[in-house]
């Protein structure tokens, strides 16, 4: 009767647990274009202030890494043309994986301060797609096999009575 119970409540709570992901990834994927679209605006201005000088982007950034009163400013430039492109390729992949790939994109690609923002405004949802009803089956056989493997390591072995 026990084990019934702690077999339902472990996949009840995996099968909720999962079934939130596809959820979180599109919250997460909508975060990372929102960024993207403000890092775009910065090496807009980038580009447009290079092209005033009549520069390359690449000779406007180096000319703030040379000068030691605007270094800082230049790797600030540096950094956002890098970041956009990094973000670009995230965003892409995370947008052409299928939903089996996911997962895996998501842990190649994810940024610790966007994760813990995405993190910080979610709510939990009822997964009524075909792909957040195949999560929640998929946390509910992870629950089922992580109570099972925890019930097999507690449980003790009855001695064997010695024949006389």
């Amino acid at each position: 009767m026990f084990a019934r119970l702690l077999y339902s409540l472990g996949a009840v709570a995996g099968g909720a647990a999962f079934s939130q992901f596809p959820e979180y990834f599109a919250h997460y994927v909508q975060r990372l274009g929102g960024r993207i679209d403000q890092a775009r605006l910065r090496a807009a201005e980038i580009r447009d202030d290079a092209a005033a000088k009549g520069l390359s982007v690449e000779d406007y950034v180096e000319t703030f890494l040379d000068s030691p009163p605007h270094r800082l400013e230049g790797g600030r430039m540096s950094e956002s043309i890098f970041q956009l492109d990094r973000m670009e390729a995230a965003y892409r992949a995370l947008r052409e994986a299928s939903p089996l790939e996911r997962p895996f994109a998501f842990a190649q690609h994810m940024d610790n301060g966007l994760l813990e923002a995405t993190l910080g405004d979610f709510a939990p949802a009822l997964p009524l797609t075909p792909e957040g009803l195949s999560y929640a089956a998929a946390g509910a056989l992870a629950g089922l096999m992580i109570c099972f493997g925890s019930r097999r390591l507690v449980r003790r072995r009855r001695p064997k009575e010695k024949e006389a």
